[in-house]
């Protein structure tokens, strides 16, 4: 028999938008524009289940977000001081895409003045959308590093709040290229030609509402916002694997054990290639 987690008394759902309350700042799920199957999240679930031997492997890698999430907040959020150098690059090293291309921007701008933006992200005056226009607006990189600041500042967002910010990182959706770890929810989804998702953060907390649901009728009750990155790790390493070959493929270095994929993807890996920091720090053009 299946055991299942244990259950979790917060079953509350979101109305619509984004809004302030006592409690802070809420995303309103948005309703999405494609159906997507359960089934194929169902399954994935089970996939995991035994490439990580069971729920005890599971837990580990849950434990490993836990850990990033707590270096997150204590950098962030708990200590107002000024980020060091080594604070930064502990920060960047667990942002699996930002981390190869986002450092010459960093010290460009300066670690002070960009560890002060993240907490104007978190923190700073306007909602949500004018924050996070902002942070990309005042980071002034081009090309391959201007495409990551979106995702360095969905992680941040996130793993410094995963239970109010769901992971918005390019990897889960990416609309100009329709591509991510959504497809892969999608039952014939390459036949499909439009893909109308957005990239606004209800669609997003729209995609976790219904992948919140999909893990409640498992059983699975606990640590659900983890496990919803799990889950998009998951598909996304399989998007890749479908790829088979060219640049996607590249981004992984030629691996071929999807569970450590799926750990890159969330920035918990635990071996390093041939040692050393995984920060790429020579500029990118």
């Amino acid at each position: 028999m299946r055991v299942r987690w244990p259950i979790s008394t917060d079953s509350r759902k979101l109305p619509a938008d984004i809004y302030h309350s006592g409690n802070g700042e809420h995303i309103v799920p948005a309703a999405l524009p494609i159906d997507l199957d359960k089934a194929l999240l169902n399954r994935s679930f089970y996939e995991l289940e035994e490439a990580f031997e069971g729920q005890q492997g599971l837990a580990n890698l849950v434990g490993s977000l836990t850990e990033k999430t707590a270096s997150f907040r204590r950098l962030l959020l708990e200590d107002k001081r000024p980020l060091t150098e080594a604070q930064m690059a502990h920060l960047v090293e667990q942002m699996f895409t930002a981390r190869r291309k986002i450092w010459p921007v960093i010290e460009e701008q300066g670690v002070a003045r960009v560890g002060e933006m993240m907490r104007d992200l978190l923190e700073g005056h306007g909602d949500l959308t004018q924050r996070m226009t902002r942070f990309e607006e005042a980071l002034p990189a081009t090309g391959k590093a201007k495409r990551v600041i979106r995702d360095m500042g969905a992680e941040v967002l996130h793993f410094s709040d995963p239970e109010r910010y769901p992971l918005m990182t390019r990897w889960v959706w990416d609309q100009g290229t329709t591509s991510g770890a959504v497809r892969e929810f999608i039952r014939g989804g390459d036949y499909l030609t439009a893909f109308p998702f957005g990239e606004s953060p209800e669609m997003f907390e729209g995609l976790r509402q219904w992948m919140r649901e999909a893990l409640l009728e498992l059983g699975v009750y606990r640590d659900v916002p983890y496990m919803v990155d799990i889950i998009l790790a998951y598909q996304y390493s399989q998007y890749v694997r479908a790829m088979a070959e060219g640049f996607l493929r590249s981004d992984f270095g030629g691996q071929t054990d999807f569970t450590e994929q799926i750990r890159k993807l969330l920035g918990v890996e635990v071996h390093r290639r041939m040692g050393g920091s995984r920060i790429k720090r020579d500029a990118i053009h």
